[in-house]
């Protein structure tokens, strides 16, 4: 999670800070895994069989990967070529955290850390 992180703010030329929290205060915050926070799965079941499955077979018939830096600078140049507005399912939720969701959690995190 972090490499992809980091070249989102490195692609986007952001001076986003990326914070580190704990899996269960998210969890505890409500977060909703994927949805709330793209990419992002608590530790358990799900997150073993996304991050941990066998992926050898496909690299044997030839599946290529890109650098993960590559991927995410093809993607916000197309996500710029779209005005920012990437299609979505009006019938769905808008995806990631609100700005005001994502502040209070961090506050809260930052209250029971004592700062």
């Amino acid at each position: 999670m972090r490499e992809v992180l980091q070249a989102c703010v490195a692609a986007t030329r952001s001076d986003a800070r990326l914070r580190w929290v704990e899996p269960d205060v998210l969890s505890a915050a409500g977060v909703q895994p994927w949805t709330e926070l793209p990419i992002w799965i608590p530790p358990g079941a799900d997150h073993d069989s996304l991050h941990a499955s066998d992926v050898s077979k496909a690299f044997a018939e030839g599946l290529r990967a890109r650098p993960i830096q590559e991927t995410v600078a093809d993607t916000w140049t197309w996500l710029q070529s779209v005005n920012g507005e990437a299609s979505t399912r009006r019938d769905r939720p808008p995806v990631g955290l609100s700005g005001d969701r994502e502040a209070a959690i961090l506050a809260g995190v930052g209250r029971a850390e004592g700062r």
